[in-house]
This record gives C-alpha cells, structure tokens and sequence, in this order.
C-alpha cells in the first residue's frame, strides 16, 4: 500500500503499535544522542554519480577489514545537533563525505525537528559548522553542507556502489558513532533483501517531557521498499554513516535495527546506495524529492484473504480504498465496499486486486513500491493488471509526488465532479490526532467541518465545526459530527463515501448518516443533491476567530460588566465539558 499508519515514541518509556499490511511491529526512539530508528520484535533526478574525485576501484579488489577501515575512516563523521540537548547531551549520529564541495550525508531522522545548524566531527576531532540544505523523510536522507573552509584534503568522498548486485551472505562493514564511540567498525554480511521499513512518524509523544526530546516533523506515513537487512552490529549512533563492501563502496546508508532490547540484536537495515544516487542530487540542487506516487490503501493477498474472495492463488495487492483525486481514483481504480471479517479482523473486500505492475508480478505491495521507486519517476503513466469481478483488465496510471502532511490534514470537499451526487459537506479524515483531540477511542469516520448552507447536510440538520484547534501545525474545525455509517456501511475515510456515492446513487436519493455527537450515536436522512446546484460553502456558526472576542451575552442591570472578556473563554470551555447546545442557551446564542 502507499500508505501505513505508524507512531514514534522514547523507546525507554513507550512502544506503540505499528500496522504494515499484516505485520505489527513497533517503531520507537532510542536516545543516546542520535535518535534512531528502533523495531521492536515484541510485537526526480535520474541515476547520477556523485562528484567525488575519488578513487576508481579495481574491479577484482578485495580488502580486509583493516584495510577496509584505513581506506574509510577519515571519510566518515560525525552528526552533532547542539539545538537538540538531552539527558545525555545533544542528539548526535553519523554521515560521510557524498563530495569534494562539502556535502555530508546522513539520516533524515538525525537531524529533523532541530534547527538546521550542525556540527561535523572528524575522526583527528576537527569540527566544523554544516548547515542542512535538503532532507527527505520518505527515503529517510539528508544532505548538510559544510559551512567553513575545509581543507580539501580532508573532504575524501566515498564512491557509491551498485545495491542492486548484492547479494545474500556478501561480506559488509558498518562504520559510524555507535553510542558516541567515534571511529567504529562493525563486520557482518547482507542477512535479507527487499526488505521495507516505515518512513515517517508523528512527533514526540508528549507524556515524556522530561527527556526534551524536540518535535520531529509530521508527515504521511509511507513504506521505504528495497531496504537492505545486515547482521553487521547497528546501534544508535550508527544512523548516517555507510555500510560498505569489501571494495570499500557505499552499498547502504545505516538507519534502523530490529530489537528487544534498543541496541544490536543481529539484524540492522540499510538505505540501498542506489536510492542515495536517485534522492541526494535532487536534495542538493532544490532541497527536496518528489517520489512517485499512486495514491492506494490495501492489503497483501493472503490465503485466508484469498479463500474468502474465491481466488485460486494467494498472491497480488488487495485494494481496500483509493485516495480521493489521487492517481487510482482518476484512473478508476476501485476500492473494497464489503466488510468481511477474517481471523477476527475486518477487511473490506470486494476491491481490484493488482496481479502486475508493467507486466511485472505483483506478490505484494513490496512488488509495487520497488518498481516505482527503482524505474519510475512523477509524471510516468504504469499499466496496472487488475483482477476486477473475475475478470482481467489492463488499467493505465499516470503517477503524481506524494502529498505532503499539510495537503493530508487540508479539509476536502465531498463531491468529485458537478453532476455526481453530493451531501454538501467539507470534511477531513479522523486521523490518530484528531481521534485523540475529540476523545475518540479509534481513528476511523470523517469529520464534518463545515455544510453548505441550503444543501442537503444543511437541511438534514447535520453539524459542522466551531471549535477551532491546532493540530500538527494546521487549523481544523472540531465539534462537528463524524460520519461513521453511510447507509449501514462503514465509513473509515472520505474514499468509503465517494465511492459508495459515485457508484451506488443518483441525485435525489436518500442516504442514511450514521453520526456521532457529543459521544451519542444519531440516525440522520440525507436526500442527495448535485454539487452543481448547490450555493457557496457557509458556516453561519462559527464564532469569531481566536483573535476577535466573542461578544458578552446581553447581562441583568445587577451583573458587572464583562470588562476582561472572560465569556468567550467560559464559553469556549463549556463547549468542550458539555453540548453546543446547552451553551448556546446558557450564553444566551
């Protein structure tokens, strides 16, 4: 799938959930200076050399771990963010020389959430200022820039090797800072490949203040495919610096490890090199990369998943649901509308499943991501080979970037073209934050947060937004109703009710809205409208943005005046401890 759902936190107090299709690990922070990338077991620039001036490598080379270490060590830094201070002093990782012009590069996740102004160590204890120039979270790389004047001399680039020729029990070395210990090298060989990883993660969890561990940026949650799976020994401090073959090439860039405990436990992961030679040119010339994207939610085919929709074999990509306007939807893709439920899961079947990727076999979602981040770039068209009622059907895709967490969180309104049907709503998705600022216990349904005034929510007596919150850096509209049922189907996300609207009803029929309100469950009618005979977007309910006081209830002669403006914040707070609706009458609205 294009997307997971995973959560970060201090792996010393916490450890949370984490669904990747139907694998549950759990993702947490290790601090000893570098956050890094813990699992825990209990649960678009074409292809380019980098500029490095380095030395050309015989192809029948071979060197020892010794020579190995001598080749590379003046090459390999280390990652200090002074902004970051913690218990245990401030966030640190590794990096290494890309080229002669002083980039560095590391782990998005060493240096996100601080302030950009680093320090590189190198291994004789010289330190220099470096700057942050371009970072991804959905490769998990970044690219520093030494800011002084460093002698040319010391700015060795290592050479980029090719991942996709390794293979299973090749010998590899990881070289870095484990806890700080500068000028460490660890042997192992490659354990796995293909392997994936989450990318992303929501900012530190705020029930452990005392460890001042900085925010890190949200961002939507993707898998980072064609990941390189090592026993060299990773620890927290490793993140940045390079796995290396026995030629001295980087193969793979250190970021996480699979343990029980938070430090080595026999397997580590590894960017692949050739993901470096794809993200890093992009992040030094503009800052960013796009990576191409489709825009689907589903499952792996499993043999229980498989029994239960009739296929004969237990292999392709379930579609369970398509991103409103994404690449999928435009292209007709469908997602699941019949709730099954398998193992005691529910699973929405019924949706295409995905046999081919050009002509190429799709086992799983792996299948898919790999494909498109090794051959693909944003703007390329994919033939997708679906299986649809039975029946084979050859689906083109025109791929778009991934949409950044700011376009995730934007309200989106419920109609995908003029003369479909439409409830005449604005609304967002529930995510975990929005579940946990409304008090929810789970994170499904779709928040109204604003009706158009004279359409069909707006006659049937459906509740947009009033209370405006802050979450993850955006404005969105609480208190509304969230939409949990559409004509007893579940509603998980936005795509549940655009699909069942868009294939399943015309204009002029009924629908029946299950909506929770105030922590009660309500039956509500709805008789559908076109979107293109519906007025503007309205929300004669809102109050006053925060800035502009609410103006005081009109008072009895023997009340003092409101001379501090405290009703707008009595007002706001009854709001959250009761109903609108008895505030409005308390308040006299």
């Amino acid at each position: 799938m294009d997307t997971v759902s995973i959560r970060k936190t201090n792996s010393h107090v916490i450890s949370s959930a984490l669904s990747i299709v139907l694998l549950t690990i759990t993702l947490s922070i290790m601090l000893f200076g570098d956050y890094h990338f813990l699992l825990n077991s209990s649960a678009q620039a074409q292809t380019f050399e980098n500029n490095t001036d380095s030395v050309i490598i015989p192809d029948n080379i071979r060197l020892n771990f010794s020579e190995l270490f001598t080749r590379v060590q003046s090459s390999v830094l280390q990652v200090t963010d002074p902004s970051t201070p913690g218990l245990l002093g401030p966030r640190l990782g590794s990096g290494f020389v890309y080229d002669k012009e002083g980039h560095i590069i590391t782990n998005n996740h060493v240096v996100a959430g601080g302030s950009g102004d680093l320090d590189i160590t190198f291994l004789d204890g010289t330190v220099y200022d470096a700057r942050l120039v371009g970072s991804d979270p959905y490769a998990d790389l970044a690219v520093l820039k030494v800011e002084e004047d460093v002698p040319k001399d010391k700015l060795v680039p290592l050479p980029l090797g090719n991942s996709s020729t390794l293979k299973i029990g090749q010998p590899v070395a990881a070289v870095g800072n484990p806890f700080g210990l500068s000028g460490s090298i660890t042997e192992g060989i490659i354990s796995g490949l293909g392997r994936s990883l989450p990318s992303s993660v929501p900012p530190q969890d705020p029930t452990v203040p005392e460890l001042d561990v900085p925010s890190l940026p949200a961002s939507p949650a993707f898998s980072i495919p064609d990941i390189i799976q090592t026993d060299a020994a990773i620890n927290p401090g490793n993140s940045g610096g390079p796995l290396l073959n026995m030629r001295g090439e980087v193969v793979g860039i250190n970021t996480a490890i699979f343990s029980n405990t938070g430090s080595y436990s026999g397997v580590g992961f590894a960017i692949p090199s050739n993901m470096i030679k794809k993200v890093v040119p992009s992040l030094i010339t503009t800052g960013s990369y796009t990576h191409p994207y489709i825009g689907i939610t589903g499952l792996d085919i499993t043999p229980e998943i498989a029994e239960a929709m009739g296929l004969q074999e237990a292999r392709g990509f379930l579609v369970t649901a398509v991103t409103a306007e994404g690449p999928a939807d435009k292209a007709g893709i469908q997602g699941g509308g019949l709730l099954a439920d398998i193992n005691g899961r529910e699973i929405e079947l019924g949706g295409d499943v995905i046999l081919e990727i050009d002509n190429k076999t799709v086992r799983k979602i792996d299948d898919i991501l790999t494909y498109l981040e090794r051959e693909k770039q944003v703007g390329d068209t994919v033939q997708l080979t679906v299986l649809r009622d039975g029946q084979l059907q050859q689906i083109p895709v025109t791929l778009d970037a991934r949409p950044t967490a700011l376009q995730e969180q934007q309200p989106r309104q419920l109609s995908q073209s003029p003369d479909q049907p439409s409830l005449g709503i604005l609304g967002i998705d529930v995510t975990p934050e929005i579940a946990e600022a409304i008090g929810s216990e789970e994170a499904r349904g779709f928040l109204v947060t604003d009706v158009i005034k004279g359409g069909p929510s707006d006659k049937a007596g459906i509740h947009g937004g009033y209370i405006i919150s802050n979450i993850n850096g955006t404005e969105i509209e609480l208190g509304g109703d969230v939409i949990l049922e559409i004509d007893n189907k579940t509603v998980r996300t936005i795509n549940d009710i655009l699909t069942y609207l868009n294939t399943q009803k015309k204009v002029g029929d009924t629908v029946q809205l299950t909506v929770l309100r105030d922590g009660q469950l309500q039956q509500i009618p709805v008789t559908l409208a076109a979107m293109s005979t519906l007025p503007e977007f309205a929300n004669p309910e809102a109050p006053p943005q925060p800035n502009e006081p609410l103006p005081a209830p009109p008072s009895p002669p023997s009340q003092p005046p409101d001379n501090d403006g405290l009703f707008g914040n009595l007002y706001d707070e009854c709001v959250k401890m009761a109903s609108k609706e008895i505030c409005d009458s308390l308040f006299g609205r």
